[in-house]
């Protein structure tokens, strides 16, 4: 008998034994129901299979203890319970090679996946999960949401999918997908932050179900994006209410760009509707790897809202594109087409019109491409036309953005610093906008219009006179390889105060008065500022003037310059310099250039002293040689800018009289009154007679480039050639679908 129960007891013990080792922490994912345990699984699927199945209905907890394979998609099927977090307890790794998700949430809400250490939020406690699936077909999927999956969560969760070198598909990391009916809703109030995403054709995707369930809310945060063939974060259609914020998007590896039958590749595509704010990201290194047999288009940034369909509602849009640098300046050498930021629309009944909003982004294009494919290539295009839809009209605000082009190809090239085109019925604001273009081969202008190509700051500003771009520069900015501004930078890099843009790409609070342009703050050396007091003879009209400061150091040397305005013929204004400029010891002579008047120089030098300096222009003794007005105004009119007022001006101003010319800063408008009459050729007469010349301290001086005079050449527009505009506008009817 006592063996009987010796027996007995040694059964239970080791049915004990048994249902412990299977329900405590050595199984390879252990599941809990409110901290209690519930049982032990050897696999994920097996484990998710039993989320919302009694006893697992409270808080469910799905702790992933030992890395494994899954030869099945692990998902969640139900929202039977209040609410779901997956996490690692350890470092662990989760294989798959199904053409399929790895983890699939469908109709489950309340979910959250945590890759971090034991789900804990400690500072330091980074990723430890990681799924990674080898099949590079297009149902590959690391993470699904599908059919009024809601309220998930996915963070700090590394997602490897096959990098796609050939011209065949490719999956997803995490993919945001469609619901089935619509009463399943839509994949509402998603958040996915701190990943690390590899791969695939779209690396993430929202996307909602066309005429009946919008994805509404997806915040996409902190994440790193590689490797990406046609998308890195694509944002589709019959979504409302984005916010695309501090992501990386980058390369570690050349891709075959496009996908299988695509022609671009962007690193944010954003077709979504609602408020959204594309902010504080970072584009780089993006690189094709030049394999493929016809040309595609590099983009970093494309907005184009597109209109839900009915009987989807289509809310008021407003795009808010700040703080984002963009630097696509790898040799891709099948690139047919580069956009750095491309703010566009469609029309109706696609398209949608919206609230444009862009604020303090940087982009730069380099780098070599083909020798025998013609590029067009542009830092920004800001290009929104009204889509005639039920939100018109569309509006348009482009502040203190920096655009650099230095990309190299074949010579029928086209390459372009800013694209800047009004509208019509389109209400548009842009200032404080710097754009520049160089280079050795093809074409280039610094900025464009629907038109015409520019390469001087005076030109670009005269044309859009009065109401666009009076702030705005061509010059060079200069960024070291961490996206930092490097010395030495310019004049004229001075932005609009943004309440909305108070901090930089990094966090660093911006100037209170006189903030960098661009994504970036330099805020280790704060902007100069200049003030002068000067005026134009015979300068009376409202009109303001153009006038350009030249500092020289007391070698003759041109250190930099900077454009304010005279406003009506007298006024105080500031010039405002970077660091080409420097404090204290040097001493700068100024020459001050405008487009009616004589060049003149001052008499004495100024020195910067706590990054500002003064001069005034109050008689001609303050003139170098005494030669102004005697009231320091300085001579009209050498509207040619040879340094003589003679009978060649008086020409130039009597041939446009008799045109009777008018507008916006004519440069034979001596008066600035709008009108070149008989008024302005009596005073350019007066002066012709006595034959007034410029004067200064730096004699027999080579000539300033075109950039710096203010002569007659500044005025001449370029006629851009037929196929660049329509190029771009191509380009935006490859609606990803």
């Amino acid at each position: 008998m006592k063996n009987s129960i010796n027996k007995i007891y040694a059964l239970l013990f080791a049915a004990v034994l048994f249902f412990a080792a299977n329900n405590s922490f050595s199984a390879n994912v252990d599941v809990y129901n409110n901290a209690v345990l519930t049982g032990g699984y050897a696999s994920l699927d097996l484990a998710l299979a039993q989320v919302g199945v009694a006893p697992n209905t409270g808080a469910v907890q799905v702790r992933i203890n030992i890395g494994h394979a899954l030869t099945t998609s692990a998902t969640i099927g139900n929202s039977n319970f209040i609410s779901c977090k997956i996490f690692p307890t350890a470092a662990v790794t989760l294989t798959s090679a199904l053409n399929a998700s790895m983890i699939l949430l469908s109709t489950a809400d309340n979910v959250t996946i945590d890759g971090r250490l034991n789900g804990a939020d400690v500072i330091g406690n980074g990723n430890s999960l990681t799924l990674t699936n080898t099949n590079a077909g297009t149902g590959v999927r690391c993470i699904q949401t599908q059919n009024g999956s809601q309220n998930s969560t996915v963070r700090n969760v590394n997602c490897n999918i096959p990098v796609i070198v050939t011209a065949v598909g490719g999956g997803r990391c995490i993919n945001i997908g469609q619901s089935t009916t619509a009463l399943q809703g839509g994949q509402d109030n998603v958040t996915v932050k701190y990943c690390n995403m590899s791969g695939g054709d779209r690396t993430f995707q929202t996307f909602g179900s066309a005429g009946f369930n919008a994805n509404i809310n997806q915040t996409i945060f902190g994440n790193k994006v590689r490797n990406a063939s046609s998308l890195g974060l694509f944002i589709g259609s019959d979504v409302l209410n984005v916010t695309i914020d501090s992501n990386e998007i980058y390369d570690d590896t050349p891709e075959y760009k496009g996908g299988a039958a695509g022609t671009t590749s962007r690193s944010i595509g954003m077709q979504a509707i609602g408020t959204i704010l594309i902010q504080n990201n970072r584009i780089h290194d993006i690189a094709d790897n030049g394999i493929r047999a016809t040309g595609m288009s590099l983009q970093g940034i494309l907005s184009i809202p597109f209109r839900s369909a009915a009987p989807l509602a289509t809310p008021t849009t407003n795009v808010t594109v700040q703080n984002n640098f963009v630097s696509l300046g790898q040799p891709n050498t099948a690139v047919t087409s580069i956009y750095g930021i491309f703010m566009s629309n469609l029309a109706s009944p696609s398209g949608l019109d919206h609230n444009a909003r862009v604020y303090n982004n940087t982009s730069l294009i380099g780098g070599t491409g083909s020798a025998t494919l013609q590029q067009f290539t542009y830092g920004l295009i800001f290009d929104i036309p009204d889509a005639a839809s039920a939100n018109s009209p569309s509006s348009a605000t482009y502040y203190n953005n920096v655009s650099r082009n230095l990309r190299e190809g074949n010579a029928t090239s086209q390459h372009v610093g800013m694209d800047f085109e009004v509208e019509p019925l389109v209400t548009t604001v842009s200032d404080y906008n710097t754009c520049y273009s160089d280079g050795l081969t093809g074409i280039r202008y610094d900025a464009t219009d629907a038109a015409f190509g520019y390469n001087s700051t005076s030109s670009w500003r005269d044309a859009n006179c009065p109401d666009y771009e009076q702030q705005s520069a061509f010059r060079f900015v200069n960024y070291n390889a961490n996206c930092q501004l490097t010395a030495p930078n310019y004049g004229d890099l001075n932005g609009k105060v943004l309440a909305s843009v108070p901090k930089d790409l990094f966090g660093n609070t911006r100037a209170a008065v006189y903030p960098y342009r661009g994504a970036v703050e330099d805020i280790a050396n704060p902007l100069k500022v200049l003030t002068v007091t000067a005026s134009l003879e015979a300068r009376a009209g409202a009109l303001k003037s153009q006038m350009t400061i030249v500092l020289y150091d007391l070698l003759c040397n041109p250190i930099d310059y900077a454009t304010s305005y005279i406003i009506n013929g007298s006024s105080t204004a500031e010039f405002v310099y970077s660091t080409a400029v420097t404090n204290n010891a040097p001493q700068y002579y100024l020459k001050c250039l405008t487009a009616t008047n004589m060049e003149s120089w001052s008499k004495n030098t100024v020195t910067f002293s706590s990054g500002t300096a003064n001069y005034q222009f109050l008689s001609n003794t303050d003139i170098y040689g005494d030669n102004g007005t005697l009231s320091g105004a300085f001579f009209a009119a050498d509207v040619n800018q040879d340094g003589i007022i003679d009978g060649t001006d008086m020409s130039l101003v009597d041939n446009d009289a008799t045109l009777s010319a008018n507008g916006c800063r004519v440069p034979t408008d001596i008066n600035g009154d709008g009108f070149v009459d008989g008024s302005d050729l009596s005073f350019v007469d007066n002066n012709a007679v006595i034959g007034y010349s410029s004067i200064g301290p730096c004699p027999n001086l080579a000539a300033n480039t075109d950039k710096i005079n203010m002569n007659l050449n500044n005025v001449e527009r370029v006629r851009l050639s037929s196929d660049s505009k329509v190029k771009f506008r191509d380009e935006t009817s490859h609606i990803n679908k």
